[in-house]
């Protein structure tokens, strides 16, 4: 038997069996009048050639004001000039440049005991306090040494617990904007503390380190005279002992040569050591030619006057050294100026009058104390009659030019003869 279907309902109705009720349809022109002022107006469509946005940014629900945007940017740049600052610092608290300048420290006598050792070996025989001052270092500095440690590791502690509590403030200051003065000063006394605990450390072996500098002044020196014997183009006379040397310009001379300036304890002597151009091309010079020889010499005693003088230019200070002689002969010149090299000529004038005076032997390598050495020549002029020396000639009986500290020779003016003395 076919069962009968029933009908399907109307659209917009009920699904139960019974009939909804009908609805008048609207009226064309109530409908109208529902689009017209409900229906947005439409937009015209991009055109295809219309370049399409990347992005479309969402705008913020509220607006901020501009003096809390500006605020908020300053006190990010502040906080940002503070983490530099602290960034700066944080590296100094292990105060790791001292626990290098003690090790500095320890090479630096090790260097000189083994220098002084060396210009020794090469026969330099002045500087007869400086194996007692080497002593004296080397003798104080392991205890020296070990305080230093000892006072560097304590204040590395409190200068690190100082650190910690100042990063731990700077995270702080991340959220909390009003720290950052608060991190600011506490940097400042940070510094200012690990500075404090430089300066007391270093006390501790400050003036060691400066007398192992300054010794090893003096013996850089002595290898600089020694090497430039080696090179020199003249010898040293029989007992005569070298002093000191320098690079100089010989100023008052019309050529001005460049050379080396050495005092013995019998003569000064000045070489010329000069490169000067042997080939140019374009004004570029190509070949070089080194110049050596002796330009003069003097008897240590026939210096008559010295003149030191500052001469101060606009770049550079000039230490000039004026030298007069007692008598000008074909190897020595009446006066000379000499401008001196990496040195200052008012020690250079000291050196001079010791040695001309004879109180350079005092500071002889092994002499007897200057007290027991004055005692020693007393009793020596009580009991010896003094030399001496020859005043004319053997040969022709001519009288003989004066006689200087120094002069292991003299020439008869009028025949030629040397005399030795």
């Amino acid at each position: 038997m076919t069962a009968k279907r029933k009908p399907a309902p109307s659209a917009g109705g009920s699904k139960s069996s019974g009939k909804p009720p009908s609805r008048p349809a609207p009226s064309d022109r109530i409908l109208s009048s529902k689009i017209s002022s409900s229906s947005p107006t439409p937009r015209p469509k991009p055109s295809s050639s219309s370049p399409k946005p990347a992005f479309t940014p969402q705008r913020p629900q509220a607006p901020v004001a501009p003096s809390l945007v500006s605020a908020s940017s300053e006190m990010a740049t502040r906080l940002a000039i503070v983490r530099s600052n602290w960034e700066s610092i944080a590296g100094g608290v292990a105060l790791a440049s001292l626990f290098d300048a003690l090790e500095q420290v320890t090479g630096q006598i090790d260097g000189v005991s083994q220098a002084l050792s060396s210009v020794r070996a090469r026969g330099y025989r002045f500087g007869r306090e400086w194996e007692t001052q080497l002593e004296a270092i080397s003798g104080r500095w392991p205890q020296q040494h070990t305080q230093a440690i000892r006072l560097l590791e304590g204040e590395r502690r409190v200068l690190q617990s100082a650190a910690q509590d100042v990063d731990n403030l700077l995270q702080r200051a991340n959220r909390d904007a009003g720290l950052v003065s608060t991190a600011e000063s506490r940097i400042a006394v940070l510094q200012s503390n690990i500075n404090a605990a430089e300066r007391r450390v270093r006390d501790t072996f400050d003036q060691t380190q400066q007398q192992a500098y300054s010794l090893q002044r003096e013996i850089d020196k002595v290898q600089f005279l020694l090497d430039a014997l080696d090179e020199a183009s003249f010898d040293l006379l029989p007992d005569e002992h070298a002093i000191a040397a320098c690079e100089a310009v010989w100023a008052s001379d019309q050529e001005e040569p460049e050379g080396r300036l050495f005092l013995t304890d019998a003569r000064l002597i000045f070489e010329q050591w000069q490169e000067v151009a042997k080939k140019k091309v374009l004004f570029i010079t190509t070949e070089k030619e080194l110049i050596q020889k002796k330009l003069w010499e003097s008897p240590i005693g026939a210096v008559e006057e010295l003149e030191a003088e500052d001469k101060k230019s606009f770049l550079r200070r000039q230490e000039l050294l004026t030298l007069r002689f007692s008598e000008r002969t074909r190897e020595t010149p009446g006066d000379v100026t000499l401008q001196l090299k990496d040195t200052d000529n008012e020690s250079w004038r000291a050196l001079i009058r010791k040695a001309k005076t004879g109180q350079i032997d005092n500071e002889r390598y092994g002499a007897p104390a200057p007290e027991q050495q004055l005692a020693a020549t007393i009793e020596q002029e009580a009991t010896t009659p003094p030399k001496e020396l020859p005043t004319v000639c053997p040969n022709c009986s001519a009288p003989l030019p004066p006689i200087f500290k120094g002069m292991k020779q003299v020439a008869c003016d009028y025949c030629g003869t040397i005399i030795n003395i």
